[in-house]
């Protein structure tokens, strides 16, 4: 897809400087503002257990879809559904009641998992009968859906089994600026409900998992790392909306439709479709900001229409082809590090964090300015459970200009820790935190282990909210919300006054570009254009410098490109632009 001319209005927008603005707020008013305004409840907080579990059909919906739950319990129960986010800091709002807010149902016990099948053996399915089913509005705002299985009477009343769903955005030709992808499949990959996951927790690891089941206890849970991120970027105003690792393999097209692809938490399990999604994306001129560590890890296929994950997690996977292997990404010729500039070597020890500390290449980056982060500062607890490093090997890992903003000493190449920034060669910024607890620094909110179960490796020292980190993170995301600066401009004149030239791009959210010419210390009006435009600059004969702008479908003005020329002014001519007075 091609550039497309900027409207009026959009050009109005960049009549200032060309230099970027100060870190702009937030856009007064977007879906994520307005259900935020909408007061909120601290009531989803309860403790998990008792004699209820539950499951969804479906983990991910569009808004006006019925989503079906499976509940198995003897006692009576009621379903409640909240969405996560900031809401003045309660952490939801309060959706839906079934079968009333004030009423109940009488459950009944579904058959338990039978024996653990063998490795190579049938994915577990709870198979259980439909008990109830959530019918979504068209009004509800894309993001975190929380269900609860409420126990209203028995010896463990006031318990609850949980789930999740995720809405995605209903799909439009413009999407919201940042879309958060929702790491689902690693919630799997490490369910052991039934007796059996992609790991060897609890027995011989499987080679498919099912999300056909409730969540067990080591079930990766999005109240672990992801929900500060989401607080953060809500409580903030972004206009942001969420999909999951599924919607994105079976819409790698969806990516493109906003300026910003966020990863929340810890994204281990990817498929080739999500892999050419992000390196599509990436080659258009999409921002990517990995906001966890251990990402892009292994490569695993969908099954049963994205019901089911398998993943042999080895070389010995008998697909012959070795590219389409499911073992590590690394080891089938397209390491991780290819799209993050990290890439994942260590876990921090039993019970521990560890910390960042600032390089002095950080401290003088722009993402800085304004944190009060200075050279060798230290960014608390944040390094852990899981962290990532800069693997100069292969040579695919090296990004020109990569920039370590942070960075833990391990004491040993394969034990460090890295955050790094990086530029393609399309113009899109990277991001990656390298540090699975990185967003800890972002909000207070944790789980005390009756929520969500804390992971013991992460509990003897928890990261504590750090301002300067929260500050860095807004203008990163300031940068990261922007398109990418005009490619290869070029100068020429004639008759006409100065052309401006710039590279055709492929990113289908741009609109065109607007240049404009100095003065003194002014910015004057030159031209704008797809490709080109002509213009004659009100300036005196002499050097001039033309800066140009990239606009995009929110209206966000880019980083300025500049070019110098010799204008030389014809007398009597004072007319400037290239279209009609």
């Amino acid at each position: 897809m091609g550039r497309r001319f900027a409207t009026a209005a959009g050009v109005a927008l960049l009549c200032g400087v060309l230099t970027p603005a100060a870190p702009a707020s937030a856009p007064a008013s977007n879906p994520v503002v307005r259900e935020n305004a909408i007061p909120g409840t601290s009531d989803w907080q309860r403790a998990v257990g008792g004699d209820i579990q539950v499951y969804g059909t479906q983990i991910g919906a569009l808004p006006g879809d019925a989503v079906d739950l499976h509940v198995s319990t003897a006692y009576r129960y009621r379903i409640l559904v909240y969405r996560l986010g900031w809401y003045g800091g309660a952490g939801a709002r309060q959706l839906a009641c079934l079968p009333a807010c004030d009423g109940d149902e009488q459950g009944r016990p579904q058959a338990p998992p039978g024996p653990p099948p063998p490795a190579s053996g049938p994915p577990i399915r709870a198979n259980w009968a439909v008990t109830d089913t959530v019918r979504t509005d068209p009004s509800w705002t894309s993001g975190y859906y929380l269900v609860e299985a409420l126990l209203t009477n028995g010896p463990a009343a006031g318990k609850v089994g949980t789930t999740f769903f995720v809405l995605r955005e209903a799909a439009a030709p413009t999407g919201s600026q940042i879309v958060v992808q929702v790491p689902v499949n690693t919630w799997e990959a490490y369910n052991s409900w039934g007796g059996r996951s992609l790991y060897s927790f609890t027995g011989p690891r499987m080679y498919v998992v099912s999300f056909e089941r409730p969540f067990g206890y080591l079930a990766q849970s999005p109240l672990w790392w992801e929900i500060q991120l989401v607080r953060f970027l809500e409580r903030e105003g972004y206009d942001v909306s969420y999909q999951t690792d599924v919607d994105t393999d079976a819409d790698p097209a969806s990516l493109l439709r906003h300026r910003l692809v966020v990863v929340a938490g810890h994204d281990e399990y990817w498929t080739q479709g999500m892999r050419d999604a992000f390196a599509t994306a990436l080659a258009d001129g999409t921002n990517l900001a990995f906001m966890g560590a251990n990402e892009a890890y292994w490569h695993i296929d969908y099954q049963d229409g994205g019901q089911t994950i398998f993943s042999y997690k080895s070389l010995y996977d008998p697909n012959p082809v070795i590219s389409q292997k499911t073992a590590m990404w690394r080891e089938i010729g397209t390491p991780e590090c290819m799209l993050t500039g990290v890439e994942q070597q260590s876990i921090a020890a039993l019970g521990h964090a560890l910390d960042y500390t600032v390089t002095p290449a950080g401290a003088a980056d722009p993402w800085l300015q304004g944190t009060g982060l200075q050279a060798g500062a230290t960014i608390a607890g944040v390094v852990g459970r899981e962290h990532d490093v800069i693997n100069p090997w292969p040579d695919s890992c090296i990004h020109p200009g990569l920039a370590v903003l942070f960075h833990y000493d391990g004491h040993g190449a394969d034990q460090n820790g890295d955050a790094v920034r990086f530029t393609a060669p399309s113009g899109a910024r990277v991001f990656a935190s390298g540090a699975m607890q990185f967003s800890w620094a972002l909000d207070d909110w944790r789980s005390d282990g009756t929520i969500a179960p804390v992971p013991a490796i992460d509990s003897d020292r928890v990261a504590p909210v750090d301002p300067r980190v929260q500050q860095f993170m807004r203008n990163a995301l300031d940068d990261l919300t922007r398109p990418a600066a005009p490619q290869d401009m070029t100068l020429s004149q004639s008759a006409a006054g100065v052309t401006v030239t710039v590279a055709p791009g492929s990113d289908p959210r741009a609109r065109g570009f607007v240049a404009r010419v100095r003065s003194g210390t002014a910015w004057l009006p030159l031209c704008r254009g797809v490709t080109t435009c002509t213009g004659r600059p009100r300036t005196a004969s002499g050097p001039v410098v033309v800066g140009a702008v990239e606009l995009d479908d929110w209206n966000r003005r880019s980083a300025a490109d500049y070019a110098t020329t010799t204008f030389a002014k014809k007398k009597g001519l004072t007319r400037y632009g290239s279209g009609p007075r």
